[in-house]
């Protein structure tokens, strides 16, 4: 957190109001798709993440600020205890974005990219492994066993909802995300 505090680009985030309107939009909109989730036998929680987005639009320094901010969110009006929070946080927040990160700069390594690694690779195929890689973790962590069914079907809506939200605003907004680039995915500056 302190590495993503001081490299995060503070510069860029002030200098445009959109970017933060979509930073506040994010603030509020984490804690309330997190807290809808489905308790399941063991007292585990499966719900979506929508990190992958959040770090496509910001970069993965103020994608962590944003959700140690709608993490405390969910602190102050009771969803997540206290004691909890550093765990949820980790599998909830810095797995998730560290892992999308990681899948954007191997995407970016390819020799040839378009618009259509950057929106499906990512955003969607990228969710999903960043979700899978945070139930793996979070399986280790708590020593429970996750049923494969249930994460085969909560890894679909993940992908779908990302994919969705990332393919929108890279045809609609894509001044809005940090990550994406005209002459990268289409070969042209517009």
């Amino acid at each position: 957190l302190l590495i993503a505090l001081v490299r995060a680009p503070w510069r860029a985030l002030i200098a445009g109001t959109d970017r933060m309107r979509a930073l506040g939009v994010s603030v509020a909109i984490l804690p309330l798709l997190w807290s809808m989730s489905p308790p399941l036998p063991g007292g585990v929680h499966l719900h979506l993440l929508g990190m992958t987005t959040v770090t496509l639009v910001f970069g993965w320094q103020l994608a962590l600020l944003a959700g140690l901010l709608a993490g405390g969110v969910l602190v102050f009006v009771g969803n997540w205890a206290l004691p909890a929070w550093p765990l949820n946080y980790l599998l909830t927040v810095a797995v998730p974005v560290l892992v999308s990160a990681a899948i954007l700069g191997a995407a970016n390594r390819l020799r040839r990219t378009n618009l259509f690694v950057y929106m499906l690779g990512v955003g969607f195929f990228g969710s999903m492994i960043a979700l899978g890689a945070s139930l793996w973790l979070g399986s280790i962590l708590l020593g429970t066993d996750l049923d494969h069914a249930l994460v085969l079907l909560i890894l679909f809506p993940e992908g779908f909802v990302n994919g969705a939200v990332v393919s929108s605003l890279a045809v609609f907004a894509p001044q809005l995300l940090r990550t994406y680039d005209d002459v990268r995915y289409l070969g042209r500056g517009l």
